[in-house]
């Protein structure tokens, strides 16, 4: 951020107000008026002149220069874009603008993309901190948070682990976590967390090998596999332990999700971690404990309930 401009920086004496007043009173009445008649861009250049005519931009650019010593960069950014709105030719904001992106912590950057979340923004391939929908992020942090009781000092493989916000909840107690996920990051897009131990992407969970760990999650990524059954011995041979989760086709199915391509009832679901953990030649079957949530609700409730919204199940391996 530049330093205090000269002018705002000294105690000046103000100066008549009243004919800037006057004109813009008349432009702000021209904004209303072309705004009763739905002329809306006409009112907007009419409003945005008026607030040009009687603001003084130079100050709130040094506020905001100002909110930015005083650790309020939120307040800093809305200064500044504001003043660009009433005035884009304004240099001085646009640099202390750039400035404060630029000074930006690295995860408040990435987290600024438009396209966390995929392609279409109306269903989100990727939960992501901040996205819109408070109800999906809510729901699956409860999910999360429900492992945190699993993985305490455990290696930990996060599965379809996105943009690592669920990974970043297993290390808090965790003794590591590795993220894993399809998905290539785009320049300006790569997460960054301050407690996981690494972020792995453009891996394949249906093909490619995955180093062992202890347990591993798979929260809201089996339902997106093309070859889920592979994917779920694959992760078999690395842990022995999965603790994943599965929507209810009824609600959540490839009917409405386009990202969904394995419609499963909760009994396959069931059939195929135990047909993976077998397949892996490590075990003989699997032992299940199960969880759901209720339709809109992030609530974990025991017990097996095949018409729940969401299915939370955890398998451990049994020795052959």
């Amino acid at each position: 951020m530049s330093a205090l401009s000269e002018p705002a920086a000294r105690a000046a004496a103000p100066s008549p107000a009243a004919p800037s007043s006057t004109l813009a009173a008349g432009w702000r009445a021209q904004a209303l008026a072309a705004l009763e008649e739905g002329r809306i861009a006409e009112a907007h250049e009419w409003l945005r002149q008026a607030l040009a005519e009687t603001t003084e931009l130079e100050w709130l650019n040094d506020l905001a220069v100002l909110s930015h010593q005083l650790d309020r960069a939120g307040d800093a950014d809305a200064l500044l874009r504001a003043a660009l709105a009433i005035d884009p030719a304004r240099d001085d904001a646009a640099e202390n603008l750039a400035a404060l992106a630029e000074a930006a912590p690295a995860d408040a950057r990435w987290r600024g993309s438009r396209t966390l979340g995929g392609p279409d923004p109306g269903m989100y391939e990727r939960a992501f901190p901040g996205m819109p929908r408070p109800d999906i992020i809510s729901e699956h942090t409860s999910r999360y948070a429900y492992a945190l009781s699993l993985v305490g000092g455990r290696h930990v493989l996060d599965l379809g682990c996105g943009t690592g916000y669920g990974s970043e909840m297993l290390s808090w107690s965790a003794a590591s976590v590795r993220g894993f996920d399809l998905w290539q990051p785009g320049a300006g897009e790569h997460p960054s967390w301050p407690g996981v131990s690494e972020l792995n992407y453009g891996h394949d969970l249906c093909t490619q090998p995955l180093p062992r760990a202890e347990i591993a999650v798979m929260f809201e990524v089996i339902e997106h596999l093309p070859d889920a059954p592979r994917a779920l011995t694959i992760a078999f041979g690395a842990v022995g332990e999965i603790v994943g989760s599965f929507p209810n086709p009824v609600y959540h199915g490839s009917w409405m999700n386009q990202y969904h391509v394995n419609d499963w009832p909760l009994e396959q679901f069931e059939r195929e971690l135990e047909r993976a953990a077998v397949a892996s030649g490590r075990f003989a079957g699997v032992e299940l404990t199960h969880h759901h949530q209720a339709l809109r609700s992030p609530l974990l409730t025991p017990g097996r309930d095949p018409e729940s919204s969401y299915w939370v199940v955890h398998a451990r391996g049994v020795a052959a």
